[in-house]
């Protein structure tokens, strides 16, 4: 997870993320009530905030919030490219060791402190000290210390950041990183305020009131448990005077339907469609394709007896006609995913071919009936058992349902003697059991931040936090490893690596890869500026307008 996303590096439980975390209020402004003046909006959500803790955030609702609410280092514009959003001058020097930036003076916090470099110290210390247990500690790896930091062998203190007054950052990475700016863009790298951090303490980021903002927006309205809250224009911010929108309002909204029905209505100035609203609309003007920077997958419990079999998961996949869920169940512009990867990811140095190609193997991830039935008869055989029952965790969320359901059809209808039991449940209950390992199957996602195999593939290194499903190999992390280690600067060299842990992944099936995500959505004619990246499809509202 995207992660945006900057879309959050996040898990994203359930079948389709909904791309912009949009949500809205059933007595909200209807198109005739837009005016130059008013300036208001209406938005829906997928699912309910959980947390607006950067160190502690794992979903895409929450993290798409946070993004409007919140700026760090850098943001990435639409050709998901970092540029300048709390820097104003970066020097690299030492070989790519060393980061120098320096940082804007007229950024504040929503209680009026100053933003400066010691938020950033603070925030980064915070995330890695285990007592906080964020998940997304591997994404500091690069820089020194971090990773024994994280493991509880060294100090906070000892990491590679340092604030040199208030507004400049020294960076000290353990190796060189090619894109390292455009891991700073990640929300998980965002400012935190030692004072509001200090003052609410556990509570931090658990509801509106008990968090503070340094961006576009203030969130207000969300009590930690409902499925309203409203973004109001935040006077605080530095580039108030590019900000046109007043207030977005949200909702959260759990049906396709719904949410298409008030779209029409004129209540919702933005709607995910489901695949038959989108075949509905293929001539719609305000249709807009994005992609989703996104790998849809099944995640296995591997602490599971039956789920660890290695057998049953390939069989699991060669049964999974992938054409017919892109087509007929998501029917937005997915596509069939070959790799644990998503397309335009990385190129290969020397011949240009995309990495999903390279990294494909074949009777992995092929539709085959005759090889699938054949692996679960050795899988059976394995296991001593000749029925087999195994459960999905999904979300309760239309989508969710749906490629659940296709798969429970595919599985049972194709393997003689297995029954397949769907355990849907609220997103924030079902990442509650996913985090405790309280699952068999798991259908789930993964976002990524930017462009490069390591974003996905990373979660399923031994000592990743994201690694819900205790996935190991030795020979897996090894070329990971290497890919970030000795080859991080041979560009050739550590796309081989990748290619590597992505060919080990899918014959070892750590997890069955099933889409590469894409969404269609409707937005309405009169709300402009709205930037969308170009690989996680991301919104950011920061430059929107009522037009």
């Amino acid at each position: 997870m995207s992660l945006s996303r900057g879309h959050k590096l996040l898990l994203t439980i359930g079948g389709v993320a909904i791309i912009g975390g949009i949500g809205f209020t059933v007595n909200a402004h209807s198109q005739a009530g837009h005016t130059k003046q008013s300036q208001v909006i209406n938005l829906s959500a997928g699912s309910e905030i959980m947390s607006l803790d950067p160190a502690k955030m794992t979903d895409s609702t929450s993290n798409s919030q946070l993004t409007q609410v919140d700026e760090g280092l850098y943001r990435l514009n639409s050709q998901s490219k970092p540029v300048n959003a709390l820097a104003t001058k970066t020097t690299v020097t030492n070989n790519g060791h060393t980061y120098t930036i320096n940082l804007r003076h007229d950024a504040r916090w929503s209680n009026g402190h100053k933003v400066t470099a010691h938020d950033f110290v603070y925030s980064w210390r915070r995330t890695l000290d285990p007592k906080t247990k964020s998940e997304f500690t591997y994404v500091f790896t690069n820089i020194k210390n971090a990773d024994a930091i994280a493991a509880g062998k060294k100090q906070p203190s000892t990491l590679g950041v340092k604030a040199n007054g208030n507004y400049q950052l020294t960076i000290t990475l353990s190796k060189p990183v090619a894109y390292f700016k455009k891991i700073l863009a990640v929300s998980t790298f965002y400012p935190v305020n030692q004072n509001a951090v200090q003052k609410y303490g556990q509570k931090y980021g658990t509801s509106a009131a008990k968090t503070v903002y340094n961006g576009p927006f203030t969130l207000t309205g969300w009590t930690g448990a409902n499925n309203t809250w409203t973004l109001k224009k935040n006077p605080t911010y530095y580039d108030h005077q590019l900000v046109r929108l007043h207030q977005i309002n949200y909702q959260v909204i759990k049906s396709n339907t719904t949410a298409y029905n008030l779209y029409q209505s004129n209540k919702l100035d933005t709607v995910t469609l489901s695949g038959e609203q989108s075949v509905q609309n293929k001539t719609n003007s305000e249709l807009k394709t994005l992609a989703g920077g996104r790998i849809g997958f099944i995640q296995y419990n591997q602490h599971d007896h039956v789920a660890a079999n290695q057998k049953l998961r390939t069989a699991l996949s060669l049964a999974i006609n992938r054409n017919q869920l892109t087509h007929k169940v998501l029917a937005n512009g997915s596509i069939p995913a070959k790799s644990f990867g998503v397309r335009n990811m990385a190129k290969n140095p020397k011949t240009g071919a995309d990495f999903v190609d390279d990294a494909t193997v074949n009777g992995t991830v092929s539709y085959d009936l005759a090889k699938a039935r054949t692996t679960y008869r050795q899988a059976q055989q394995q296991l001593h058992q000749k029925q087999l029952t195994l459960s999905i965790t999904c979300g309760d969320d239309d989508a969710s349902h749906q490629i659940a359901e296709f798969i429970q059809g595919q599985l049972t209808s194709h393997l003689p003697g297995l029954k397949v039991n769907i355990k849907a449940m609220p997103f924030t209950a079902m990442l509650g059991k996913v985090s405790k390992g309280d699952y068999q199957l798991n259908l789930t996602s993964w976002a990524m931040d930017f462009a490069d195999p390591s974003q996905s593939l990373t979660i399923l290194t031994s000592d990743s936090n994201s690694n819900m499903g205790h996935y190991q190999s030795k020979s897996y992390d090894r070329a990971m490893q290497a890919a970030e280690g000795i080859d991080a600067l041979n560009a050739t060299k550590r796309y081989q690596d990748l290619v590597q842990a992505g060919k080990i992944a899918l014959n070892d099936q750590a997890v069955t890869p099933l889409y590469e995500g894409r969404s269609s959505i409707l937005v309405k004619s009169h709300l402009q500026g709205v930037v969308y990246n170009n690989f996680s499809g991301a919104a950011n509202y920061r430059t929107a307008y009522v037009k």
